[in-house]
């Protein structure tokens, strides 16, 4: 059997609307709040006088300008960091390193940053942020710890805010051994303050030493028991460490005594992450039956409806939930898929058409030409996709592999041949396009074609089964080179034994050779693992061959009840009644 095609599209969810992951819930409210941004908003003054100009000055100045506006941000950050050592401009160098940074140019970024702090004494938090994030990339430990203790003397802020926004930065910027350095000398420098283990903790995580990210974790939570963000970083290593039972009971004790709406919601997502969604929907009830709004609860408490199947009150919550500004989108693209499932297709499309660019937005384009394609707008369905190509180029993979499945089914053989043709042309080395065209190709006995796709593909990942199939089952069908075709489909087997596609092709191989009592076992075990239109048809060929012409028959006629438009089904069929 030439395999269909396997397609990596989102959208292919919907054959079930209550498909929906864990991550999905679990999507709301981080424990820790974000710090604010570390760059500098652009200065509205002057960046230097023009008394100070000479001509090479401003001739990086202004090249520096006209390269950022032409989106050149190598020449850009050049010139930048040029002007910057010609000028000594705390303004200018600013604006260097910040373009620096940006284009990942550390080096530039660090030099820019030295003339800056050389030639200004006072310096905002957030330029103090910028030299605090350069260093930390570039390295250098030392003078990240200076300007970590210069952000803390001039901070207006509390110092717990203080800290916990510059561990953040730590955290996001700086590599395993300058961050633990770093990170470890706060913590002897504020023993008591448990933002720092808080910090600590996070980034042993991300190195996976449960052990020292447990024990900070503990820490922050003795030192300051009313803090909830302790408890939730604690359930967050001890589910790393795989022991979910204790950071469900942790997140449980510590939402009861603080009656923290943040734990509790994290108990909720944790509970719905291990797929015990009727004890999560407690939960996410009890938020949402509070006084006070939580949308974020309400959304979870949806998606468990869904995986509860429980399509009814999930459209009561979607619904309220479409007039917050925060989840419209979001709502609408679940609406819309609850609604595809129930084939209510009027509906389904109002709500996916109401799905603004963003997350979700991809998704329901693609949703709504599955749409139109199931309602015989076949052309409406890939104008959609069409259009999705010039999009979201990064994925016009998907949307060519999915508008050739629309295609699929013989009667668009040459339009999908084309299209594949187009999308290979585009991405010559995509292995999923390449499978695509060969089967496409095949249709159309191009096999010169059908047999450089798959073996292009091959030769990449030589335990594709489905491209082993493929080859195997093309030249077993179309050619008499059997003994090749046996070599593809008895690899492709020893990888997955029990694939009844594959079982067809070494069936129909068996019956092409004259081995017909083999071809019967194989596909009749093949049809016993998915009784498919064209597995059918081989099977009763077979049997037709072996003088048991009423079995033959009967099985058809069984199969068409099944599917009546195969067209492998309706070919034998016409040669052998």
């Amino acid at each position: 059997m030439l395999l269909r095609l396997v397609l990596v599209v989102l959208v292919a969810s919907l054959a079930g609307c209550a498909h929906v992951t864990s991550s999905d819930i679990v999507e709301v409210e981080e424990p820790v709040k974000a710090a604010s941004s570390i760059e500098e908003k652009e200065p509205n003054t002057a960046l230097i006088q023009p008394s100070q100009l000479d001509a090479a000055l401003l001739y990086s100045l202004l090249g520096g300008e006209v390269a950022g506006q032409r989106g050149d941000i190598n020449m850009a950050s050049a010139f930048y960091v040029d002007a910057a050592k010609r000028s000594n401009d705390p303004q200018v160098a600013l604006r260097a390193a910040q373009i620096a940074l940006y284009n990942k140019d550390i080096v530039a970024a660090k030099a820019a940053i030295d003339i800056l702090l050389e030639s200004s004494q006072v310096l905002s938090v957030q330029s103090r942020r910028l030299a605090l994030t350069i260093y930390l990339r570039s390295g250098d430990a030392e003078k990240s710890l200076s300007q970590i203790n210069l952000i803390l003397e001039e901070s207006d802020i509390p110092q717990r805010s203080a800290l916990l926004a510059i561990g953040d930065v730590v955290f996001r910027n700086a590599s395993k051994d300058v961050g633990v350095n770093v990170i470890n000398v706060l913590v002897d420098s504020y023993p008591e303050e448990a933002s720092v283990y808080l910090v600590r903790s996070k980034i042993m995580s991300q190195l996976k030493e449960w052990g020292q990210a447990e024990n900070d974790a503990i820490t922050v939570t003795k030192l300051d028991p009313t803090w909830p963000v302790g408890f939730a970083q604690l359930a967050l290593v001890l589910e790393g460490k795989e022991e979910t039972e204790r950071a469900l009971l942790v997140l449980k004790n510590a939402a009861e005594r603080l009656k923290s709406r943040q734990l509790t919601m994290g108990y909720g997502q944790l509970l719905a992450k291990s797929e015990d969604y009727e004890a999560a929907k407690i939960e996410f009830l009890k938020l949402v039956s509070q006084g006070e709004s939580y949308p974020e609860a309400s959304f979870a408490l949806g998606l468990v409806y869904l995986k509860l199947d429980n399509a009814n009150e999930a459209l009561k919550v979607f619904k309220d939930l479409y007039e917050v500004d925060a989840f419209s989108s979001k709502s609408a693209f679940y609406l819309g898929r609850i609604y595809y499932y129930q084939k209510a297709y009027e509906e389904a499309l109002m709500w996916f058409e109401r799905v603004k660019k963003g997350v979700h937005h991809m998704d329901s384009q693609a949703s709504i030409a599955m749409i139109k394609s199931e309602t015989g707008d076949l052309q409406g369905a890939r104008s959609v996709l069409q259009r999705l190509r010039n999009e979201y180029p990064k994925n016009a993979t998907k949307f060519y592999l999915l508008e050739a499945e629309l295609l699929m089914g013989g009667q668009h053989n040459k339009v999908l041949y084309a299209l594949m043709n187009e999308a290979v042309n585009a991405s010559p080395d995509d292995l999923s396009l390449r499978y695509a065209r060969s089967i496409a190709a095949t249709e159309l006995d191009e096999l010169t074609v059908a047999e450089k796709d798959l073996l292009f593909v091959l030769e990449r990942e030589p335990n594709d089964a489905n491209a082993l199939n493929a080859l195997g089952y093309t030249l077993a069908s179309k050619t008499f080179r059997f003994k090749e075709a046996r070599q593809y489909l008895s690899q492709a087997i020893s990888l997955r034994p029990n694939d009844s596609a594959i079982l067809d092709s070494m069936g129909w191989l068996n019956y092409r050779e004259g081995h017909y009592e083999k071809a019967l076992v194989l596909l009749q075990e093949a049809y016993k693992i998915s009784p498919e239109g064209e597995v059918a048809a081989h099977l009763g060929e077979t049997l037709w061959m072996l003088g048991r012409q009423k079995e033959a028959r009967q099985l058809w006629e069984d199969a068409l009840k099944r599917d009546a438009d195969n067209r492998h089904l309706i070919e034998v069929l016409k040669r052998l009644k």
